[in-house]
This record gives C-alpha cells, sequence and structure tokens, in this order.
C-alpha cells in the first residue's frame, strides 16, 4: 500500500482525509469521500493518508498486524478486547500516538490542511489532536462506516459525525457528542454505487470481461481487503453445486495465497465457470455487484456496498466485533441469510438462485435500505465549511 492513496497538491493546504489500511472498508470510505469532493470542488485538493504509513515499527504491530492476527486466530480474545476498548474515552494514549505517529504530525504541521476527515476510531483521536495543535477551527468530520460505534470517537474538536444509522448516532450522544453534530447520512461509497444503472446491461458488459455466460446465475464470494473468511472451502463447496449450477467470481482482496488457491480450484472439471480476481478497485466493485444475482460475503464495507447495489447476501458468523451486527441485521432486515455453516452455505444459494421471487424480494428490500448519498453530503458540508472558515465564520453542521 502507497504511503498516498490519493493526493492533489501536498503543499496547497488539502482537506486531508485520515484511514488506515487495517481493512478495504476505510480505503473505500476514504475514496468515496475524495471522489465526492473532487466532484462537487474541482479546485479543493484532496490528500488521502494511510496512518498505517506513518506508524513506527511499534505501533504498526498493535494497531494493524495484531488486530488482523487476532481477529483471524483468536476470535475469544478479540472479543474480549474489543468490548472494553469499545467502554474506553481513548483506543491509545495521547502520548502513544503522538510517538507512534511522528511522521504524520509532520505532515500535517507541513500540509496545514483546511479540513480534516478521519474514517476510523484511531484516526479521529490523531485528527483531533492535530486539529489541537494547528491552533485554529479546521473543521474535522468524523466518518464511522461500522453499525456500533466505539466511545472514543466523541471528541471535542469533531465537528460532524456522519453515521450509517440512527441507532449509532444516539450510543455516540449517549456518550457525549452534541446531538445537533450527528447525522445518520449512511456509508460513503465509491461514486458507481450512487449512479443508476441498468442491471442487464452491466451484467452482459461484465459477462464480456470476465468470459462468462449473462444467461447463468452469477454469484459473487469475497472475504473483505484481506481475503478473510472459508472462502477456497465455499468455493470448493459450490462448484459442487449442479442445479442450478452457478458461474463464480471469488473476490481475494490482496490474499495473494488465497488467490493462488482459489486459481488451482479452476484447472478441475468445473473451473470453467470460476473467475478468481485480487485487489478489486472502486471501480470494478459496483459493476460486479449491480451485474451478480447473490453474495457469499464476509461483511463489513462489503454489506454497506450491497445494499447500496441491492445485492442479497449469504454470510456465515463473523468474528466478534461490529460485523456481528450487520449479521443480525441480515435476518432482521430481510435482506440476506445469516448461516452458520458451509452446508448452509450451499443450501441457501441453492435455494435462492432455484427461487427467483424470494432472491427479487431480498433485493427489494436491500434497495429500501440504502443511503446513496452520504459522500455527496459529506463532500457538500466540507465546502461550506471550508467557504465558511475562509469569509471568517464558523464550521456549521448542514441539513439531514
Amino acid at each position: 500500500m502507497s504511503t498516498r492513496l490519493e493526493q492533489d497538491a501536498e503543499h496547497d493546504n488539502p482537506v486531508l482525509i485520515l484511514m488506515i489500511s487495517n481493512g478495504a472498508g476505510h480505503i473505500r470510505t476514504s475514496q468515496g469521500i475524495a471522489a465526492a469532493l473532487r466532484a462537487a470542488q474541482p479546485s479543493l485538493p484532496v490528500l488521502i493518508a494511510d496512518v498505517a504509513d506513518y506508524m513506527t515499527p511499534l505501533a504498526r504491530f498493535t494497531h494493524v498486524t495484531a488486530y488482523l492476527w487476532l481477529v483471524k486466530h483468536a476470535p475469544a480474545a478479540w472479543d474480549r478486547i474489543d468490548r472494553y476498548q469499545k467502554r474506553q474515552t481513548h483506543t491509545s494514549s495521547e502520548w502513544f500516538y503522538r510517538r507512534g505517529c511522528r511522521g504524520l504530525f509532520k505532515l500535517a504541521g507541513r500540509v496545514r490542511p483546511r479540513a480534516l476527515v478521519a474514517t476510523e476510531v484511531g484516526c479521529c483521536e490523531i485528527a483531533a489532536l492535530i486539529k489541537r495543535d494547528l491552533g485554529t477551527d479546521v473543521p474535522l468530520v468524523a466518518v464511522n462506516n461500522e453499525y456500533d460505534a466505539d466511545r472514543a470517537w466523541v471528541q471535542p474538536e469533531v465537528d460532524l459525525y456522519c453515521l450509517v444509522s440512527e441507532q449509532c448516532g444516539a450510543e455516540l450522544v449517549r456518550a457525549g457528542a452534541p446531538r445537533e453534530r450527528v447525522r445518520a447520512w449512511g456509508a460513503p461509497l465509491a461514486e458507481g454505487f450512487d449512479l443508476p444503472r441498468e442491471r442487464e446491461e452491466e451484467r452482459a458488459a461484465v459477462c464480456r470481461w470476465l468470459a462468462l455466460d449473462p444467461q447463468k446465475p452469477l454469484v459473487l464470494i469475497a472475504g473483505g481487503g484481506e481475503g478473510m473468511g472459508r472462502i477456497e472451502e465455499a468455493t470448493a463447496c459450490l462448484l459442487r453445486l449442479r442445479q442450478p449450477a452457478p458461474q463464480l467470481v471469488v473476490l481475494a482482496g490482496r490474499n495473494e495465497r488465497l488467490r493462488s488457491r482459489c486459481e488451482r480450484l479452476a484447472t478441475n472439471g468445473d473451473g470453467a465457470r470460476l473467475r478468481v480476481l485480487g485487489w478489486t478497485g472502486p471501480e470494478q466493485m459496483p459493476r460486479l455487484m449491480h451485474a451478480a444475482d447473490l453474495l457469499v460475503s464476509k461483511l463489513g464495507s462489503t454489506f454497506n456496498e450491497a445494499v447500496a447495489a441491492g445485492l442479497p447476501i449469504v454470510a456465515m458468523e463473523p468474528p466478534p466485533g461490529s460485523e456481528r451486527v450487520q449479521y443480525r441485521l441480515l435476518d432482521e432486515w430481510q435482506i440476506g441469510c445469516a448461516v452458520r455453516t458451509l452446508d448452509e452455505v450451499v443450501e441457501a444459494v441453492a435455494r435462492l438462485l432455484a427461487h427467483p421471487q424470494e432472491l427479487g424480494a431480498l433485493r427489494e428490500r436491500a434497495r429500501a435500505r440504502r443511503l446513496p448519498d452520504a459522500a455527496p453530503r459529506v463532500a457538500s458540508w466540507l465546502g461550506q465549511a471550508v467557504s465558511r472558515r475562509r469569509s471568517g465564520g464558523e464550521p456549521a453542521v448542514g441539513s439531514s
């Protein structure tokens, strides 16, 4: 991952967006906001900084490497840590962040951002410290794309909280966030998710790209940016389905070992209906989701993208953390199937593909839940706040 995912003029007082690459969600959220800012305010420079690239080896180990290892290999331990952390006013001490991210504080001092955006709770704490250091009224927007909220999101320097649900907003208000600064605008996504699309045209284009048959069922299998979960096993099981026999597209993320293992599955007799992709950018993901019939996936940011695309989800129980809330919402909102075993994954996929009316009902309920304009709303608020600051006014909360 490069130090700067996207940048304009580094030395031209950019809008500084802080994210951390311990999953695809924060990356996609940052890219969605940056794209919306450039569309609405072409003259406004934007800089996305991956906080992990500015961390010392120790800080990177504690905040990225250890987190990913615990989620994958020790979920019970992570559950205890996560429950404890959600109740704390800080995820790490000010001392630790200042020393562990010295390079980032130097960057902020050099570029002197005209506005700040934080897309992860630790990034929010760091952004609050940067705003405090700058000694100005720099607008700060905190964007939480998860369905629960750590108490540490609440920082006095934050001017606007963008959240996925009213329930998350209520949690932050109870933790001390001013109610007038909280907005349930949804999750900022890549711009392709907020554009109206003709599904059959998109499906035909995607199938031409991947050399698949648009007349046959198409199932996406995804493990998030890190390719986590039982992706290889699920793919092997679904390849054995005969009636119907779906075409499968595996999204392996940055996990090259997973990609190689799944590509080996394509060498057997059923492999002709399997395609394996690596990291999928913000241009491809909306196209794939609008083209597919069904998604088998871990949750997280993929949940928000699938809802925006009206794509039903089949998901196995996730590790402890915010994805457990999304897992419950699959059944509560009736937009997919929350299952526990690989056999149940196969049964759910076979049933839904064999009953297009049931699949269509899930799709319509997902579409009814979509909030596609979060990124443009954040961009609009930032543009107004920057203009107001330039003219000597105070940042103000935008319309709901």
